[in-house]
């Protein structure tokens, strides 16, 4: 439970105010302390978070099917029609319409699946009626059933709990929501309120009980009164109350294909009734948990409806993760911010223009001054480089003439160099080809005359020398082919010559033989 403690100054930057329009009360939530308002006498801060809701018995719930095929700039459009067709809205009346895309929407193919929320625009007008001249907007009016999420979301509760049933008494409407791991999958208005069942305890005791004795009997001494005439009543009408709840959850059980509720949670708007939870156990056969979620640090005196609790938790999630814009109902928004509005754009125009009008001439003179002193210290630096582009002028002046002289002597002195390397090759070629010329030969004719060969033709080809040679004896080519050969140079004790025949042939008219070999000096 929470405590209540009257408020003692208007809201703060981070508030967030709740407002019950049914029952006229309101609550600040600032501090993680929650404080009761009076909207009459308070004053808010534009930066505060109004928050409200609308009962279970004022929307109009369904489940809507729409083509694929239909596009999604048209969607709506679709939505909001097939929505006066298929829940028998009444053409002739506003209806706030909002819709979320259901989790079997998903598998289908045909199809898009919606829950579809309607509310009567003129409800809603009427409902915050008594609001006006103190608050001009709301900015998030959301369902009771879907209040519930919130405490999902803030992991009041944990979201992996399966299906759950909420049953929640108010003196004005009672509502009965499923959840399963968190998601929202039906709620049903119960005929039951406060109220009604007060006239059905009045109707089977045959008198009239006033409401406040009769709801303070319930929070005092709940369903087990010691008063044994109301005990009896009390265990007639309640039966009565289950029974009929027991029908809406097996019916909501069918509607959202589920095969089982796994929690139920119960609770009042007057605070939890002793023996309640029995009657949950009997008549729908689970245990039952107290509809009582505290969530600030005063929380030890005065019960809070937790529907004000609930708005706290809604509107916590809205600001931190924005995602309950499908279920926001509210047609009373806060205006833009005013430079946003048509009247603040004209204003920041006008602004503008003034302050551009006094700004050119000071932009004007300040940029030519500071233009003069720009030119003035660029001019200087412009003569500084001039000198020294001068003074290096004259120095590539003085290279050139420099590389010019170099360059005449290095093409004289390279015409020279190539003239005598030409003469050295010709010295070369006679001094050293002609004697290996001689030498070849001299050392060709001992050879042939050693060995009985005559020398028939000598010629040159380059550096080969070819001989035809001829001899009575085949014996003696070979071996003066093998003497030449074997032939080594005296100072490298390498071979000093090449020498290659192909054939030795016996002349048939002469009974000689001749052979052509070739020889080269290494």
């Amino acid at each position: 439970m929470a405590k209540i403690k009257k408020n003692k100054s208007s809201g703060t930057s981070s508030s967030i105010i709740t407002i019950d329009p049914y029952s006229n009360t309101s609550y600040k939530f600032s501090a993680n302390e929650l404080t009761e308002n009076d909207l009459k006498r308070s004053s808010f801060k534009k930066s505060s978070f109004f928050i409200s809701y609308v009962m279970a018995k004022d929307i109009v719930f369904g489940t809507i099917e729409i083509s694929r095929s239909v596009l999604s700039d048209d969607l709506q459009d679709a939505l909001e029609i097939k929505a006066y067709e298929d829940l028998g809205l009444d053409s002739s009346i506003n209806y706030k319409i909002n819709y979320v895309e259901t989790i079997s929407s998903i598998n289908d193919q045909k199809n898009y699946v919606y829950d579809v929320f309607a509310v009567n625009s003129d409800i809603l007008t009427q409902s915050f009626s008594y609001l006006k001249g103190k608050l001009s907007y709301v900015d998030y009016i959301t369902t009771a059933p879907m209040l519930i999420s919130a405490l999902y979301k803030k992991s009041i509760i944990d979201q992996r709990g399966g299906a759950e049933c909420f049953i929640y008494f108010q003196k004005n409407d009672a509502f009965l929501a499923i959840y399963q791991n968190g998601r929202y999958l039906y709620s049903k208005s119960l005929r039951y309120s406060l109220k009604e069942i007060n006239e059905r305890f009045c109707s089977l005791m045959g008198e009239r009980v006033d409401e406040e004795i009769f709801f303070d009997i319930l929070k005092k001494d709940g369903l087990n009164t010691s008063n044994i005439k109301y005990q009896q009543q009390f265990m007639k009408l309640f039966g009565e109350v289950f029974l009929y709840i027991n029908d809406i959850a097996v019916y909501g059980k069918r509607y959202c294909s589920i095969s089982q509720i796994d929690r139920v949670y119960i609770g009042t708007e007057i605070g939890s009734i002793i023996g309640m939870n029995e009657y949950a156990k009997s008549y729908m056969g689970l245990e039952a948990h107290d509809f009582n979620f505290s969530i600030a640090i005063n929380t030890k005196e005065e019960y809070v409806d937790q529907i004000h609790v609930m708005m706290v938790l809604a509107a916590q999630s809205h600001l931190e993760f924005d995602s309950e814009k499908a279920f926001n109902f509210t047609i009373f928004k806060r205006p833009d911010p005013l430079s946003k509005r048509p009247a603040g754009i004209f204003l920041g125009a006008v602004v503008a223009g003034l302050a551009a009008g006094l700004i050119y001439p000071v932009f004007n003179y300040g940029f030519g001054f500071y233009s003069q002193v720009v030119h003035e210290i660029k001019n200087k630096e412009y003569q500084e480089k001039l000198v020294i582009a001068n003074d290096m002028r004259g120095q590539i002046a003085s290279l050139q003439q420099d590389y010019d002289v170099l360059k005449s002597n290095y093409d004289t002195e390279s015409n020279l160099l190539m003239t005598r390397e030409g003469l050295l090759k010709e010295i070369k070629s006679k001094r050293v080809d002609y004697k290996m010329k001689g030498v070849i030969i001299s050392d060709l004719v001992s050879m042939v005359n050693k060995n009985n060969v005559k020398l028939k033709n000598i010629s040159q080809t380059n550096n080969t020398v070819i001989l035809s040679l001829v001899s009575q004896n085949e014996k003696n080519i070979t071996e003066l082919i093998d003497e030449i050969a074997a032939i080594k140079d005296e100072v490298t004790e390498t071979q000093r010559y090449t020498i290659r025949t192909k054939t030795i042939l016996k002349n048939s008219n002469t009974s000689r033989y001749e052979s052509n070999i070739s020889m080269e000096a290494l």
